[in-house]
């Protein structure tokens, strides 16, 4: 396995032979917040960021999945560049082989981007994805480049998600001559039931920023101890592992 993107079609294999084929389930997080929490469960999400071919990728690791018995979470980027009415034709194929699809929450960012509310995007992105018959149910925050600049993560707009140590949850943030107060609501408002990132886990594995949060060896290693592994997966750093794939 890689230390880093990006992923081969080798790396997918290992994925599947030294791992999530050890697993007695692989299930969505949707199934994990609702109690599916055994130490040989892998709860696994995918989310699909704004990078070439993120969405198409996405596609071929959702029939990946299913051809080998396997179910997760996708969370969809709004505001992406394959958010659009062609994108909402194809978001059911997820559903069809029997994953998840999410809401990944970029709006505090867009919002300082556009100087708008946060709340009214939010809210029209979830419509745009509930339009198409699609259940959406789980939630999780974009780590968008203006997260580090102006200091805040895009869950904080949810009163479940309080992060002290960011600094007050109702602060104004500033960028450039836009200001926006950070106006925390529940996600019960929006319909939404959970954050994976605010499950609890015994393990996790991340490949966020196209390199391994740590060693697969170790993972794999200690794996069924200590209690649930949940496992990040974007798409975006697979894209060679799928190449010539018809999606």
């Amino acid at each position: 396995m890689r230390v880093k993107a990006p992923f081969s079609a080798e790396d997918l294999r290992d994925l599947d032979e030294r791992l999530l084929q050890r697993a007695e389930r692989v299930v969505p997080m949707r199934d994990v917040w609702k109690g599916d929490r055994g130490s040989r469960v892998i709860g696994v999400r995918h989310d699909v960021d704004d990078n070439p071919l993120s969405f198409e990728t996405a596609l071929a690791f959702a029939g990946w999945e299913f051809e080998r018995g396997y179910s997760s979470t996708y969370f969809l980027l709004h505001g992406s560049h394959y958010w659009d009415e062609e994108m909402l034709t194809q978001v059911e194929r997820f559903v069809d082989l029997g994953h998840e699809v999410g809401i990944h929450c970029n709006a505090i960012a867009e919002a300082l981007l556009c100087d708008d509310d946060p709340h009214r995007i939010l809210a029209k992105a979830i419509s745009e994805l509930r339009s198409t018959g699609v259940r959406i149910s789980g939630v999780v925050a974009h780590g968008d480049s203006l997260c580090h600049e102006v200091g805040f993560v895009n869950d904080e707009m949810f009163v479940e998600s309080r992060r002290p140590a960011m600094g007050d949850p109702t602060r104004v943030l500033d960028f450039g001559r836009v200001h926006r107060k950070i106006e925390p609501i529940s996600r019960d408002v929006y319909g939404l039931e959970y954050d994976p990132n605010w499950i609890p886990r015994g393990d996790y594995l991340s490949d966020s920023g196209g390199r391994w949060s740590q060693p697969f060896s170790e993972v794999v290693g200690r794996f069924g101890v200590g209690g649930q592994l949940h496992v990040l997966i974007h798409p975006d750093w697979w894209t060679n592992a799928f190449a010539g794939v018809a999606v």
